[in-house]
């Protein structure tokens, strides 16, 4: 069977870090196409990796009949313009987190992509990751009882002025960077939408961007505490406790790929170390997303979500503002 083509817009660290290796290993889909504002550097990364087509600009790319899907991850500020002019080209769409800079945007590129038929998928990789839908699957089964509360931590430190994450008009932050793992992946694991939720955020005296950010969401008495911070030391947990029982997955979101990962369980039966074999959770996404092309099936994470994520980080953002409980529509958008 022949591979998606898959064309790349922007050169980013992500993609050169995370995202070209994997998809040297993927079942269904390879990168085909690379377009960069920079064409030198677009050049550069295609000779680097074997990269077939290097385009003159963001267009040339969307434009080509050849490119089964686009992949997006440039700077946030930029996603609702090519995922709108990616979705008017016919092409399906795979776009970094958070999908847009808010609510209203998120709402446009649904809209976008139920106008034009394409399928547009927001890029949780976590979500793909055995040691997730295993997580999800302890606590389907009552294995520790009634969940209680959740706590996420989930920090770097980047103090670089010109990086896109200390950017705030280009969509930088904490909350915006890693704060949208906390909400995702507690809307993942509990199968539910918060009421309501209450944050502080600490800013940067220069870039403005909020650098600590601590909150609680209420999802109708089950609370989920974060902290996210880009100027502390680097770290990362999920712990998820129940009436009868606790989950710790000890490196949550940025798994190593060539070292097996882990959660621990503890019940009122002991303790016990799950471990899972080496993946990786980027090719098991483009993968899944390219899956469900060729079969022609729904995506196996629906836009509405993105949109129902931004709602959550909307609402945060105004509570940080209004030092209070803001309140979040718990109705889903859409199913």
């Amino acid at each position: 069977m022949e591979k998606l083509k898959v064309g790349v817009i922007g050169v980013s660290n992500h993609l050169l870090k995370r995202i070209v290796l994997p998809l040297r290993n993927t079942k269904y889909c390879e990168i085909y196409g690379i377009a960069s504002r920079n064409t030198e550097k677009a050049k550069s990364f295609a000779q680097e990796f074997g990269v077939k087509k290097v385009y003159a600009d963001y267009q040339e790319l969307i434009d080509d009949a050849r490119i089964d899907f686009v992949y997006i991850p440039l700077p946030n500020h930029l996603h609702l313009e090519w995922v709108l002019k990616a979705a008017k080209a016919g092409k399906h769409i795979l776009c970094e987190k958070p999908i847009t800079l808010n609510t209203k945007e998120a709402i446009s590129c649904m809209e976008a992509a139920e106008k034009n038929k394409i399928k547009l998928m927001e890029a949780f990789m976590y979500k793909f990751h055995p040691l997730w839908i295993y997580a999800k699957e302890v606590i389907k089964t009552n294995q520790i009882g009634e969940i209680k509360y959740i706590n996420i931590s989930y920090a770097y430190n980047n103090p670089s002025a010109g990086n896109i994450r200390n950017i705030k008009e280009y969509g930088g932050g904490a909350l915006m960077d890693i704060g949208c793992y906390a909400v995702s992946s507690s809307r993942f694991l509990l199968d539910a939408e918060p009421k309501r939720v209450i944050a502080v955020h600490q800013h940067h005296p220069e870039f403005k961007t909020d650098t600590l950010d601590s909150a609680m969401l209420d999802f109708n008495g089950i609370h989920v505490n974060y902290t996210v911070s880009t100027l502390s030391h680097a770290n990362q947990c999920v712990e998820i406790v129940g009436s009868s029982g606790r989950i710790q997955i000890p490196i949550p979101f940025n798994t190593y790929v060539d070292t097996p990962s882990e959660i621990k369980i503890y019940t009122g039966q002991g303790e016990r170390t799950v471990h899972f074999d080496v993946c990786d959770q980027y090719g098991l996404m483009f993968d899944g997303f390219s899956e469900c092309l060729i079969k022609d099936k729904p995506v196996p994470v629906e836009t509405g979500d993105a949109v129902n994520n931004m709602k959550v980080i909307d609402a945060l953002f105004k509570s940080a503002e209004t030092q209070g409980w803001e309140n979040v529509n718990t109705n889903k958008i859409c199913e």
